[in-house]
């Protein structure tokens, strides 16, 4: 079978490419296709046959889609305009007699859906599978409207193996993991919430600092994790001494990371303080006690804790700020 794989690939977050890989190992295929932004990019992270353009980004609904099957595999991609975009591609997928499933993908962002089109909606319908990776995406889905049958995942990229190539170049020692974004709105709540966050960096006083970056997006700065990082140590971090320091080099960044090589690095962790869903699933898949620092109203950080309450490493905790 011929399959393409749709998604938020190439753009640089290693969070997308994880969800594909998982994506690929769900949907055996005799060939793999992938529809990336930035082939380059994609194409170190995964194995395929070959890619596809990224134009059309909203393609009619007689575009021609020569596949046996397609997948929109993960991520939190229905949300608006992208979400749109990404579900014509399934429309004009169907009126090319593909089978066409959407896999472990997150609901996010406003609830009123008004970008569900009739014909959108009809296609979510007509699915040949659907699922979701939690409970809250599970019940956005509801609230739209669409009656089908929606399994939920639970973020089944866990399971990524590990790459420790780059692990194992780490020091001795106990090490505290550090992963943020680079959001304005996230930073202003961090320094409303300076002295709670204080205390809990206070407790991991001689641990050396392991820069956890997982995404250095191409057209988005506030996605930007080393940018993220810089903010954080600055306020919180000054004593600490920085460990593989490499990881804040984006040229070397976009050369030797993966989502295998980052778990690989996230599980020498013993403690990681993070505002990333997936760094926070993996962590949780290696054991490694986790902080997640988010605001309250949103629902990445909260989704990991809730979906895989039974594996959580104990001590880890949410810290919810305004």
């Amino acid at each position: 079978m011929k399959t393409l794989f749709l998604g938020a690939y190439g753009f640089g977050n290693l969070g997308d490419e994880l969800c594909l890989l998982e994506a690929i190992s769900a949907f055996p295929s005799k060939e793999v296709w992938v529809r990336s932004v930035a082939k380059e990019f994609t194409a170190k992270c995964v194995k395929c046959d070959g890619f596809i353009k990224w134009e059309p980004a909203c393609p009619e609904k007689n575009y021609m889609v020569n596949f046996d099957r397609v997948v929109l595999g993960g991520g939190g991609i229905l949300n608006g305009p992208p979400g749109r975009d990404y579900m014509s591609w399934i429309v004009a997928a169907q009126n090319s007699g593909a089978k066409t499933y959407v896999h472990n993908v997150g609901a996010t962002g406003p609830d009123d859906a008004i970008w569900i089109t009739p014909e959108i909606k009809e296609s979510f319908e007509k699915l040949d599978g659907f699922s979701v990776r939690d409970t809250d995406s599970f019940e956005r889905i509801k609230k739209w409207g669409i009656v089908r049958k929606v399994e939920r995942t639970y973020f089944p990229e866990k399971n990524i193996h590990k790459d420790m190539s780059l692990a194992e170049l780490l020091p001795e020692g106990p090490i505290l993991g550090i992963s943020f974004l680079n959001g304005g709105a996230f930073f202003d709540a961090i320094k409303r919430n300076k002295v709670k966050i204080q205390e809990i960096v206070d407790r991991y006083k001689g641990m050396k600092i392991l820069p956890i970056i997982s995404t250095i997006h191409t057209f988005d700065e506030l996605e930007n994790d080393i940018e993220g990082f810089k903010k954080f140590y600055a306020l919180f971090l000054k004593d600490f001494e920085i460990i593989m320091p490499e990881t804040l080099q984006k040229e070397w960044w976009h050369k030797n990371m993966t989502p295998q090589k980052l778990k690989g690095l996230i599980s020498k962790c013993d403690v990681l303080i993070s505002r990333r869903k997936h760094n926070c699933v993996h962590a949780f898949s290696c054991g490694v006690k986790t902080i997640g620092i988010f605001r309250d109203h949103d629902k990445g950080v909260a989704s990991v804790f809730d979906s895989l309450s039974d594996i959580m490493p104990e001590g880890s905790e949410m810290i919810p700020i305004k």
